[in-house]
């Protein structure tokens, strides 16, 4: 294997440890060991040193481990090592943040004295000296590579829609509420609870429903079998609904143990309580004006909301999501708008829709 030195111990190091793999790392340099004094790296029996105590005329390659390596570059220069020995290593997997888009458009980076030459696969070059002139290369990069980059710099600072894209087609978070409710339509059974109508109860319990209640807030539509309010406790009817089907209002509660305890009050015992919450979303502004808006929950807050609820156990909880539906979400756009293979990705950094399966005990 070939011999090289790494400088930098920090994020990037540890997210490419395959250098240890594809490479025969002599020693290791970072600015934070003494200098004349030497540690070892991670029981690796590699030595850690400061950059001063380098033999600045050895031939092996210098690996600059770091986003930083423009700043690396300088002070190596500066100490007199050779700048053809360095190298920043963006071509090695697993990327590191900007690396995978510089790997895919740039076909080599070159070190000098005086500059570092980055040389593009479509025939670009450019020149950079300092920090910021490689933040200025990197923007450019992405703008090559993330057409919503200039898409986003371009938009108008208002949503295509304010209503969810009701106005034309269907929401986009609908989609997970009701594959989450699809995927639990199983609970659908019995006397069902629903909040200002029944369509889910319908639609997911067909012939298994028995009864079919509608709770509102403050509502004199005739419809509505009662109004409550799950944060007071005001109108709580004990022990009438077999599965309560909650979507999309706790985020305008702001006791949440306090709803957990009336949602237990609510069910019958061995019932089940579904419920989902936005993540990542536009605010409903007709519910911001009559209740407020508080919360932006993620799937930890269930275990936390119904702790204190000894009758009650969080089965299942999760979330749905990901940064191409939620943007879609926020800008108005609708399920239509999209394709199916757009929902499938699911990623816990861009939670959408945030779901939990609550039971109580038979």
């Amino acid at each position: 294997m070939k011999d090289i030195i790494i400088f930098g111990t920090g994020k990037y190091l540890e997210h490419k440890k395959d250098l240890f793999q594809k490479y025969n790392v002599i020693c290791i340099i970072d600015n934070k060991i003494k200098r004349g004094h030497a540690e070892e790296y991670k029981n690796t029996g590699i030595r850690i040193l400061n950059p001063n105590d380098l033999n600045r005329d050895g031939e092996e390659q210098i690996f600059l481990a770091s986003m930083h390596f423009v700043s690396m570059w300088e002070q190596l220069v500066n100490m007199g090592v050779d700048p053809q020995r360095l190298v920043y290593p963006y071509f090695i997997k697993p990327y590191f943040q900007s690396d995978s888009v510089v790997d895919i458009l740039v076909s080599s980076i070159g070190f000098d004295r005086e500059k570092i030459t980055v040389s593009c696969k479509e025939g670009d070059i450019y020149f950079v000296k300092t920090c910021d002139e490689w933040n200025k290369v990197l923007r450019e990069l992405y703008r090559k590579k993330f057409a919503i980059i200039s898409s986003i710099a371009q938009m108008d600072s208002e949503p295509i829609s304010g209503q969810f894209a009701t106005e034309r087609g269907t929401p986009v978070d609908r989609f997970y509420i009701e594959e989450f409710l699809n995927d639990n339509r199983s609970y659908i059974r019995g006397d069902v609870l629903e909040i200002e109508d029944n369509t889910y109860t319908k639609r997911y319990g067909g012939e298994n429903v028995a009864r079919s209640i509608v709770m509102d807030y403050d509502s004199k539509e005739p419809d509505i079998d009662f109004n409550i309010d799950l944060e007071s406790g005001r109108g709580v009817r004990e022990r009438i609904a077999d599965c309560f089907i909650c979507t999309q209002t706790l985020m305008y509660i702001f006791d949440l143990k306090a709803a957990a305890k009336n949602i237990c009050r609510l069910l019958k015992p061995g019932g089940t309580a579904l419920i989902t919450c936005s993540g990542l979303s536009q605010n409903s502004k007709r519910c911001m004006e009559n209740y407020g808006a508080y919360w932006a929950i993620n799937e930890a807050v269930f275990q936390k909301m119904f702790a204190d609820e000894a009758d009650m156990k969080v089965v299942d909880t999760g979330a749905y999501g990901n940064v191409k539906t939620v943007t879609a979400h926020i800008n108005g756009l609708c399920i239509e708008d999209l394709c199916r293979e757009d929902f499938e990705r699911k990623d816990i950094c861009y939670p959408l829709i945030v779901y939990a399966v609550v039971r109580k005990n038979g």
